[in-house]
């Protein structure tokens, strides 16, 4: 399964959907204003260019909501391309909806409100699927450019400490998974094929900002995994997905969330 970079969930990306989305759809219908919609928005009433300006409003009123709700909601969790692709149909959706009922009160209820649903849910369709596919579009060159560049010269990883002083320094294949303990983080690893473990004063969150440019994942909220030392994925008692690791009698676990992501890197 694919899941959309990690760039998806940041709080600014959420801020360009909200400006550039409610912007385009004014800017479009204003300067292009296509037939049907021209003829649905004015309706004989000589106020398209208001009716577009308040169906904009809206539009950046359901927007904000759905932005903001999205990044506290999936900011720490993976999320498939499907998955997002449905959430940005919703909203689309959504927007419409209020639309459609903001125009079926102009028009004094002359048609029945599904009917001005439906309308506006094709204008907002045909007009908004260019802003968004634009905006995914950048974020994908924008990740791409991002790895290509912070690709690691070498393969030692530097660990340091919520201090930034630098604590431990190992190579990437050498590390088998880490996990978080309070306000540390234990590192496993192999020296001259012995497992070895590293306490570190750090947060998960910022480890796995680091080591995540180095092919290790999240499995689970409270650990991280070099996929290439996993042995096999299976389930333990009480139905508990693990992950067996070689030259490792521990058992890693995998939590629903993360498992067709790590099953796919294996």
């Amino acid at each position: 399964m694919d899941y959309i970079p990690k760039i998806f969930h940041r709080f600014a990306c959420q801020i360009w959907h909200m400006t550039v989305i409610p912007a385009f759809f004014f800017a479009f219908l204003l300067v292009y204003s296509p037939s049907r919609s021209y003829a649905f928005l004015e309706a004989g009433r000589g106020l398209y260019a208001f009716d577009v300006t308040m169906c904009m409003c809206i539009i950046l009123g359901c927007i904000s909501v759905s932005r903001v709700a999205f990044y506290y909601i999936w900011r720490k969790r993976s999320l498939s391309l499907i998955t997002y692709s449905a959430f940005c149909v919703g909203e689309v959706t959504i927007m419409s909806l209020f639309c459609g009922l903001y125009m079926w009160l102009m028009l004094h209820r002359s048609i029945p409100y599904m009917s001005a649903v439906g309308t506006m849910l094709g204008i907002c369709t045909t007009t908004l699927i260019y802003p968004y596919l634009a905006i995914s579009l950048a974020l994908y060159l924008a990740d791409s450019k991002s790895k290509s560049e912070e690709a690691p010269k070498d393969t030692l990883v530097r660990f340091p400490d919520s201090q930034q002083r630098m604590k431990l320094v190992i190579a990437s294949s050498a590390i088998l998974y880490i996990e978080a303990d309070e306000n540390y983080v234990r590192i496993h690893y192999l020296e001259s094929g012995v497992e070895k473990e590293f306490l570190l004063r750090n947060s998960m969150k910022k480890i796995d900002e680091l080591v995540s440019r180095y092919g290790l994942v999240r499995c689970h909220r409270s650990f991280l995994i070099n996929p290439s030392h996993v042995k096999m994925l299976k389930k333990g008692k009480e139905g508990v997905l693990q992950a067996e690791l070689d030259e490792c009698p521990a058992l890693v676990p995998v939590s629903k969330r993360y498992y067709d992501n790590l099953a796919s890197l294996l």
